[in-house]
């Protein structure tokens, strides 16, 4: 068909680009192996292309030899295959440029097919620029068909010879140019359409596929093939299992396929066995799979997930599936992984409902850094919104089932040491928040009775908000106020059991009828069994910890904060205490908030914006930072002193939480601590009164149990969502296509795992899989200096002048009054006012015999910051001497704020983070995404 006649003459026509015929073909037709016999006259069988490679290089060798040689060498070449070199560019010049042989035609696709059976088109050339083109750059004008037909080499089909071959063979530089061009494209959010203008505005320079010969090309490297299965166009389950013979939804009636037969509504899992037998292409990846093996447990630390009681436990058990003992021990061998199973539910797109639930593997096996990396988290699949799935244990079934294969054993192979295996993986743990927990678990939640999770606390219904509330004590009479209330003990509650929820939830399954099934799950607060306990190494509920991110930074402290405001929509009022922050000190608050983001290192956190005015603003690293360090500087004097007293011990049991490091001594504390927090909390807010008892929610009720979850499954930061969070903001950003978002999110998460595969057999892909500035290789800049004698300061122009430091030195006591040398410790605070880097000539009076480098700091004195700002708040007024020390004195940066809460006149408070607790946040670079468009 000749270009002029398209529908869109202005987008495709071949005379406003200078396209002409691209491309020639051979009249004979492919054998079954995809191959002809070359025409000339080498009796060797080549593939269309490889064939088409072929005469071209013979063809430019037999004109090369012409200028040289003359016509002598022409005569000594076959009459045939000269005939069938000039016979092929007789029909280049004639065919026009979408020209397709009869045999290699293709079946144009019908109005009513499926998009996703339409093959991708070619991608459309840059649109026409109105400007002249300059003498040294033509732009897209004059391109000719022979330059163009060797870089678009990749447009052809791809023939499964060729696949095959390019799976055996090391793949060449230019293929490995392409591959880590698409991942950068990838996870870079680079628009299909900007790849194409990188893609041929480099052409000279670099081949690079397209998108769909890499897509094509990246599945059969990996060996990565997804499985897709139907499910309900509401997601109210798949169909799989009980569900896979139906064809509508039990549950709302929805057809499973439309008028031709099609499945109206379909996800994606992707296996993982064939992703951790990838793993072991890696040497360098093998010895950081070894980190759990090698992991040394020490008594009385809980420093990891494998000090955990959890972990232990099963170490000692052996291995059942489905009631049968297979002999073998979980975690015996070497190279078995354990992992943790991560999901979260995440809005598609702003001010929509529609939703999704990205399900991911998190390698447990990993060092504690590599574990969080985007590049080493393992894609399962993404449950379709738009509504919430009715039925979470139909979707993870293959999951299931895989991990039953995996529990035995499969065979694999270690590049590191040459020898097979058998390689096992084992989930240990189940991470998320509340709701999603609520459905990977069964369990009703607020809807229940029981709506704990770790415990069988009764709760109380609430009429008028018809939900129940978990309080500790039950409210007072309001008609005897001076009568007692029963209270459960903090200490000492009724915990579930995994023979308890199993019994629980067999006499749910021996109910005679649904309504008698569905009153009993409202009493034992469970909906029915989870298919994850078919998973042998994970039991309800101690499997299931409760998660850091989302129980007190975006839920409890926030419903904290909207108590003191009076924000909180049902409890407006202090009731009998005295709570309140005023507005105006409210708004004091909120712009000294806003002004220390001026004077804190960047690196502590990202700007905070006014906590009065953008509280929505709100991440959870922004909490974390103003919890720990802002609200105990600008509530002092502003909140009543028993409830800023209180807010400290909350303070005070988030940072034990967050150590790197723990011992199960300080745990047990905190636990005491935790519940004495929780009294007081009622005493304050809830006082005991029914109509305030919405203050005591869930998660209020779950502090009581985090003290158990770590001493269970190991420190709260190995199941923290700020992972998961980061993986979800990913998929938001690739799910541009309003259209058909789930089919683009599936495609990203697919291309994800098949990258990850790839990678592991070739490390350089890995470098394009880089995520945020710690992933980022460190190399000194140009206005960087690292002087040989100073090898961990790096230097750089121009210095930032007042940053404040943490100094430390040591100083003679009795410099003055000419007693002995008595050496002291001093520390401090002050301003870095500038660095000097001096080279001292060599001095034989004072034992210098060569020249020496002295880099040295000059510090203003912060006066009156005395103390450690990591442990107690330390503030000062005004500033002090100057002096000079070596710049190996200076320990840290550090920040202040400025308040007036306590003086009038103002007054600066040190913020110190040099203390060993985790970031509450894995940094990632700020980046706006591209749409395809």
């Amino acid at each position: 068909m000749d270009s002029n006649s398209s529908g869109s003459d202005s987008d495709f026509s071949n005379d406003e680009y200078g396209y002409r015929n691209l491309d020639s073909d051979t009249h004979d037709k492919p054998a079954a192996d995809g191959k002809v016999d070359c025409t000339c006259g080498c009796g060797t069988r080549r593939s269309c292309r490889t064939k088409r490679r072929h005469l071209k290089k013979l063809r430019e060798r037999i004109r090369l030899n012409q200028v040289v040689q003359g016509q002598e060498y022409r005569d000594a070449v076959p009459m045939d295959v000269d005939q069938e070199l000039e016979m092929e560019d007789v029909n280049q010049e004639e065919l026009p440029m979408h020209y397709h042989h009869e045999e290699e035609w293709e079946r144009s696709p019908s109005p009513t097919d499926d998009w996703h059976s339409i093959a991708t088109p070619p991608p459309s050339p840059p649109p026409f620029d109105p400007d002249p083109p300059s003498e040294d750059e033509d732009g897209y004008v004059n391109i000719d068909a022979e330059d163009y037909r060797e870089y678009d080499r990749w447009f052809a089909e791809d023939l499964e010879p060729e696949l095959d071959e390019f799976v055996r063979e090391t793949i060449t530089e230019q293929e490995l140019d392409s591959i880590k061009m698409a991942a950068i494209r990838q996870f870079g959010h680079i628009s299909q359409r900007n790849y194409e203008r990188i893609r041929y505005s480099f052409r000279d320079k670099v081949f690079l596929m397209t998108l769909q010969c890499f897509g094509t090309r990246i599945a059969k490297l990996s060996g990565v093939k997804p499985e897709d299965y139907d499910c309900c166009i509401n997601v109210c389950h798949a169909f799989i299992g009980q569900f896979a013979d139906e064809d509508k939804c039990s549950t709302c009636g929805a057809l499973r396929y439309d008028e031709l037969g099609r499945p109206r509504q379909s996800y994606q899992y992707i296996p993982t066995t064939g992703r951790f037998l990838a793993m072991f292409n890696n040497p360098s990846f093998i010895e950081k799979l070894e980190y759990r093996h090698n992991y040394e447990q020490r008594e009385g630390r809980i420093d990891d997930v494998f000090d955990g009681q959890l972990y232990k436990n099963l170490c000692q058990q052996n291995i059942a599936i489905e009631g049968e003992d297979i002999g073998v021990k979980y975690f015996s061998g070497k190279y078995d992984i354990a992992t943790s199973l991560l999901a979260d539910g995440v809005q598609i797109f702003k001010q929509e409902t529609a939703t999704c639930w990205p399900i991911i593997l998190q390698i447990l096996n990993l060092p504690p850094r590599d574990r969080v990396q985007m590049r080493n988290v393992m894609p399962l699949c993404v449950i379709p919104g738009p509504n919430q799935p009715k039925d979470f244990n139909s979707f993870l079934e293959p999951f299931v089932l895989e991990c039953q294969k995996m529990a035995r054993g499969v065979e694999a192979f270690n590049t590191r040491t040459g020898r097979p295996f058998i390689l096992r993986h084992h989930p240990i743990l189940v991470g998320g928040d509340m709701q999603a927990i609520k459905h990977l678990e069964e369990m009703k939640g607020v809807g229940g009775k029981l709506p704990c999770r770790g415990c069988e606390s009764e709760a109380i219904y609430h009429r008028n908000k018809r939900t129940y509330y978990l309080p500790l004590a039950e409210p007072l009479d309001p008609d005897n106020p001076a009568a007692r209330t029963s209270s459960y003990d903090p200490l000492n509650l009724p915990t579930r059991t995994e023979a308890g929820m199993k019994r629980q939830t067999q006499k749910m399954l021996n109910a005679e009828t649904p309504r008698e099934y569905e009153k009993l799950g409202t009493k034992y607060g469970i909906s029915g069994p989870t298919i994850l306990d078919q998973i042998p190494s994970l039991k309800r509920p101690t499997s299931y910890p409760h998660e850091f991110l989302h129980l007190f930074l975006l839920n409890h402290f926030r419903d904290l904060v909207s108590l003191w405001s009076s924000t909180d929509p049902a409890i407006t009022d202090d009731g009998c205490e005295d709570y309140l922050i005023s507005p105006a000190d409210w708004a004091e608050i909120g712009r000294e908030t806003e002004a220390a983001s001026a004077s804190i290192p960047s690196y502590f956190t990202r700007p905070l914006p006014n906590i009065n005015t953008q509280r929505r603003l709100y991440c959870g690293e922004s909490w974390a930072f103003w919890l720990l360090y802002i609200g105990p500087i600008v509530l002092r004097n502003r909140l009543a002193d028993k409830y800023y007293n209180h807010f400290l011990e909350l303070v005070s049991i988030v940072k034990c939480l967050i150590q790197f490091e723990n011992s199960t001594e300080r745990i047990e504390q905190l636990r005491e601590e935790m519940a004495g927090y929780v009294e007081r909390y009622e005493e304050y807010y809830y006082q005991y009164n029914y109509d305030r008892i919405s203050v005591c929610k869930l998660t209020l009720h779950a502090l009581l149990h985090v003290a158990d979850d770590v001493l269970l499954c190991g420190p709260v930061w190995t199941t923290w969502s700020y992972l998961t969070e980061r993986y979800c903001r990913e998929v938001i950003a690739c799910a541009r296509q309003r259209v058909v978002p789930s089919a683009t999110i599936a495609k990203f998460v697919l291309q994800l795992s098949q990258l990850s595969a790839v990678a592991m057999r070739f490390p350089e892909v890995r470098k394009a899989l880089l995520f945020g500035k710690s992933d980022a290789p460190v190399d000194t800049s140009s206005m960087e200096c690292v002087y040989t004698d100073y090898p961990d300061a790096i230097l750089r122009v121009p210095c930032l002048a007042g940053q404040f430091v943490y100094y430390t030195f040591r100083y003679d006591k009795n410099a003055r009054n000419g007693r002995p040398a008595e050496m002291l410790d001093e520390t401090g605070y002050g301003r870095l006012d500038f660095i000097l880097a001096i080279t001292l000539p060599a001095n034989p009076r004072f034992n210098i015999e060569s020249p020496q480098l002295h880099v040295l700091a000059h510090i203003t004195q912060a006066e009156g910051a005395i103390g450690d700002a990591s442990t107690q708040l330390v503030s000062y007024t005004k500033m002090g001497r100057s002096f000079v020390l070596d710049i190996t004195s200076v320990e840290c940066a550090v920040g202040r704020v400025e308040t007036r809460a306590k003086k009038p006149n103002g007054e600066w408070v040190i913020v110190d983070r040099s203390e060993g607790l985790c970031q509450t946040a894995f940094h990632q670079e700020e980046q706006e995404f591209e749409e395809d468009g």
